[in-house]
């Protein structure tokens, strides 16, 4: 295995220094100056980048917006170089292939962009494509004030456009990594991870090749910085093909971290556009205004779909979180509150008790003989008995006020505020009779029924802690004075 591995990277390795290779031994070798080739090598390293990512889109391994963003940016790149290398029979440098260069870093800004929090829909997408296209008018725009009459680029000007390179492949690969440190799932890390690489790659080799006034004198150094740019594109290619099976990834523990990139998205559009607005001048007139005025109208949609689609899953999440929070506070058997929500009505009703000053009266709940119950009739008929006193019970209380919960067990609690002693046996008498006039059949039962034994404690309003002790104890006299009834204990 580790053979394997070292023989493919050799493989790419040697992939990379190809090109690079035979610019420095073709020329000596055919005893002649070549300066064509330099771009041939570039745009034929280009095109391979371009046909590999473009074959990438069969992998299921890459997310296919991002790659479909990748090969508009190189095809940008393609174009660009092909323009020039179309034109190259001048000694000028025509603007159009500079904003093709530009224009490469769109998608690529688009890409680091879009995270998985934000919404994927048509709409969306053709919002998106409208302000790609504006950013690109708006460099065009930008750059048209830096050409004569005849449309070429000024010489003087030659450094603002070298440096806007600089800026550019700097600002993408800043938010590559960005993306790539702060991702929270395997693709993404996965493919910002090589991103990061080739633009690194693509910033220190492009900024050798557009910077090679700094050494005019050395002829080995410019052949090698004129066929630099080839590498980043042949090293895109390896990458993609070393990197297309998923591999093991840990999240980032750090919140902040992942917060952090998916508020920095927004803007970072926004900066893309503030920067290409300050190349609009009175030149453009109406026309370079309208664009600017339309790709912020684009941003302003953009981020509108994006906070609607959020308060439209915020309330989603509300709902359901609503939901899961009703569906945990319900016994699944017999589809009354549960235990913990007995446990959060008795702390809300104590306090309004004391608030109130009201009485509150408290049922402890239990069926006679239910183990017998269960031995004889299995788990399944005990199961029934006890969705069947649950409704039994639950039908007798008459206000909203009023709750019952099963407390565990065959136990069930009823909680009666703002109800007195005599309102508490009143209740506690019609919920034995329901019972046992139900005539659900149990042999080892009272008159070969099921019945319940209840016991009965109510606190004044000062003193409405310990209500449910005194209720249980009342339960159990219940029991010990022979079942199918009721016994109160006074609390007060």
């Amino acid at each position: 295995m580790v053979k394997h591995r070292a023989s493919r990277y050799a493989t790419y390795a040697a992939l990379v220094a190809a090109l690079p290779l035979a610019h420095l031994l073709i020329p000596p070798a055919l005893q002649k100056q070549t300066p064509e080739l330099a771009d041939y090598a570039m745009l034929l390293s280009a095109v391979a980048a371009l046909a590999y990512t473009m074959f990438c889109l069969r992998k299921p391994g890459y997310d296919r917006r991002y790659i479909v963003c990748l090969a508009l940016g190189i095809g940008c790149w393609v174009a660009g170089m092909a323009y020039a290398i179309a034109q190259s029979g001048t000694d000028e440098n025509l603007i159009t292939t500079y904003v093709l260069f530009i224009s490469y870093g769109a998608p690529l800004l688009y890409a680091a962009v879009t995270t998985p929090d934000e919404p994927s829909s048509h709409a969306r997408r053709i919002v998106d494509g409208v302000l790609l296209l504006l950013l690109v008018v708006l460099c065009y725009l930008g750059v048209r004030d830096l050409t004569d009459a005849y449309g070429f680029l000024k010489p003087e000007d030659m450094g603002w456009v070298v440096v806007a390179f600089d800026v550019e492949n700097l600002f993408l690969f800043g938010t590559f990594l960005v993306r790539y440190v702060t991702a929270t799932n395997e693709g993404d890390h996965r493919f910002f991870g090589i991103g990061t690489v080739f633009l690194a790659l693509y910033a220190i080799c492009a900024g050798i090749h557009n910077h090679d006034e700094l050494y005019p004198d050395t002829l080995a150094l410019q052949r090698m910085a004129d066929v630099l740019p080839t590498v980043p594109f042949i090293a895109l290619a390896c990458l993609l093909h070393a990197n297309a099976t998923p591999g093991p990834f840990e999240p980032i523990r750090h919140k902040w971290a992942r917060q952090l990139s998916v508020s920095l998205a927004p803007g970072l559009l926004l900066a893309a556009i503030f920067a290409l607005s300050l190349g609009i001048t009175e030149r453009q007139g109406m026309f370079g205004r309208s664009i600017l005025a339309l790709a912020m109208l684009a941003y302003v949609v953009r981020v509108t779909q994006t906070q609607f689609w959020f308060a439209r899953t915020r309330d989603r999440l509300a709902e359901a979180l609503s939901t899961v929070e009703r569906v945990s506070l319900l016994d699944e058997l017999t589809g009354i509150p549960n235990r913990r929500a007995f446990d959060q009505a008795l702390d809300e009703r104590t306090k309004e008790a004391a608030r109130e000053q009201r009485a509150l009266s408290v049922l402890m709940i239990d069926i006679d003989h239910f183990k017998t119950f269960n031995d004889t009739f299995g788990h399944l008929e005990g199961d029934v008995a006890l969705r069947s006193v649950a409704r039994l019970l639950a039908g007798t209380l008459r206000r909203p006020a009023d709750f019952i919960a099963r407390y565990g067990g065959e136990e069930f609690v009823v909680i009666l505020p703002g109800t007195d002693e005599d309102g508490a046996q009143v209740v506690a008498r019609r919920m034995n009779r329901a019972v046992y006039d139900a005539q659900l059949e149990n042999s080892n039962g009272i008159d070969s029924r099921v019945t319940v034994s209840i016991g009965v404690a109510t606190r004044a309003p000062d003193h409405v802690q310990g209500v449910v002790m005194h209720a249980d104890r009342a339960l159990y006299s219940a029991k010990h004075a022979g079942r199918n009834r009721f016994v109160a204990a006074t609390t007060d």
